[in-house]
């Protein structure tokens, strides 16, 4: 039977470097009936302000870094509209069990910190009145992530959900407006949280643009959860019994 639930879409991703002590990821919500608008509206500001190349983080630099900006400042406007919603978990790597399971390790580890951003960011809040439609971005080390699919919907029926989770497929940044949007924040969050301004290293344009993600957020700081009335803009610290040392340390 062909479902008629309108349809909503998760576009995630990942940021972090091998020497950060904090992974992020997170995604921005948008429904069926908005993703056409906002990718052409994406790509016509992109041409407007002659961003020939895919819109990105790490390619902040110092003519690009209020390109950058103005892209941030009409995502967050969409935010504001509830046209866009943008969800982050953060995840203190150093202190994440990586072997809880028999199949652990690091990969393994961002495949479940997925699993918790998909279940509770999207299908315990939009599963009930939507068709939900998990769109990562290629990572090879994220092989095996649609075979959670299964479970994530089994997860999700004690809040009312009965197969919301349709499809967990993999897209390319490159060509998906949406992606990049995602990357612009992410990327700012992960490096403002694991404070890379203080690097004697630290590149000068990034650390604008990260704090100006973080005063467009309206937080003091990424170091506290957003309250769980945030549905539009949301970070959640992951804080686990199985974290090494325990929940709280």
């Amino acid at each position: 039977m062909t479902s008629t639930a309108p349809k909503i879409a998760f576009f995630c991703d990942e940021a972090g470097k091998d020497t950060d002590r904090y992974l992020a990821v997170g995604g921005v919500i948008v429904t069926h009936s908005d993703v056409s608008r906002i990718r052409s509206e994406f790509l016509r500001r992109k041409s407007a302000l002659n961003l020939t190349k895919e819109a990105k983080w790490n390619s902040t630099k110092k003519a690009s870094l209020e390109k950058h900006r103005a892209l941030v400042h009409w995502i967050f406007s969409l935010i504001q509209k509830r046209e866009l919603l943008f969800h982050c978990l953060l995840v203190d790597f150093q202190r994440f069990d990586h072997d809880l399971r028999t199949d652990g390790g690091k990969a393994e580890s961002m495949k479940r910190m997925y699993y918790q951003l998909i279940l509770h960011r999207l299908l315990k809040k939009h599963g009930t009145q939507y068709d939900c439609y998990a769109l990562i971005d290629q990572c090879n080390e994220l092989d095996g992530l649609p075979k959670l699919l299964k479970g994530l919907n089994s997860a999700a029926r004690p809040y009312g959900c009965n197969d919301a989770l349709k499809i967990i497929e993999f897209r390319d940044s490159q060509t998906e407006p949406l992606l990049q949007i995602n990357d612009l924040l992410l990327g700012a969050i992960c490096a403002h949280k694991n404070r890379r301004f203080e690097d004697q290293d630290a590149g000068i344009y990034k650390a604008n643009l990260a704090g100006y993600v973080l005063g467009q957020s309206g937080l003091p700081h990424y170091d506290a959860d957003t309250p769980k009335t945030a549905t539009d803009f949301s970070i959640w610290n992951l804080d686990s019994k199985h974290l090494k040392g325990g929940a709280g340390t």
